[in-house]
């Protein structure tokens, strides 16, 4: 019976992961066309004597809808950082219930950012709030693809604790740890090498 609702919430959490990776590269774009926009503007005000006036604006947007979008894909890379001085040195039975606590604690701390970001969304909705700038941007629209990933980031982490939950009651812990613990050295080397296009064999010690 656990088992079957393991795999159900690992469906759900799959799920949930995939649309969490889209956003993570479409967060990774919104960062390069910033960096783009900026040197473009450096480049028109220096050379051509004109800006758009509206870089501070614009980047300050991506930037921000682009760090809630990736946080869901970064929860699933194991990218975000962790201190796991303590938990190493302890034995498997005692480190695969601090996992899900950990994932706990997380989720409450988001869900607070969660039911901050959707009031903030509200309150902008009701006054029909604009920024304060030549584009008159309503609020809306850069605050709710905020809250969207803070959302999207909260379902996932939810996904994974019911889902690690179940394991851990089903006696799989070990599975819990692969997908919460932190990226060890040799996954962090092998990553960096397998991006500029080196093979490499790292041996666990």
């Amino acid at each position: 019976m656990l088992d079957t609702l393991a795999a159900a919430a690992a469906f759900v959490r799959g799920l949930v992961a995939r649309l969490a990776a889209v956003m993570g590269y479409l967060a990774g774009w919104g960062f390069i066309f910033t960096a783009g926009f900026i040197t473009f503007d450096v480049i028109a005000r220096r050379f051509f004597g004109f800006s758009s006036q509206s870089t501070t604006e614009v980047t300050g947007y991506a930037l921000a809808f682009g760090i809630s979008w990736a946080l869901g894909h970064a929860l699933v890379a194991r990218a975000h950082v962790r201190i796991d001085i303590i938990i190493d040195r302890l034995p498997a039975r005692a480190r695969y219930p601090l996992h899900i606590l950990s994932l706990a604690a997380l989720a409450v701390f988001i869900g607070f950012i969660a039911f901050g970001a959707y009031g903030l969304l509200d309150e902008s909705l009701l006054f029909g709030a604009t920024d304060i700038s030549l584009l008159r941007t309503p609020l809306w629209i850069p605050q709710g693809l905020w809250a969207f990933g803070i959302a999207v980031f909260l379902l996932l982490i939810l996904a994974m604790l019911v889902e690690g939950l179940l394991l851990l009651l089903a006696g799989r812990g070990a599975e819990v740890e692969a997908q919460l613990h932190a990226r060890t050295y040799d996954e962090e080397a092998a990553d960096a090498l397998d991006a500029v296009g080196v093979k490499a064999r790292l041996k666990a010690p």
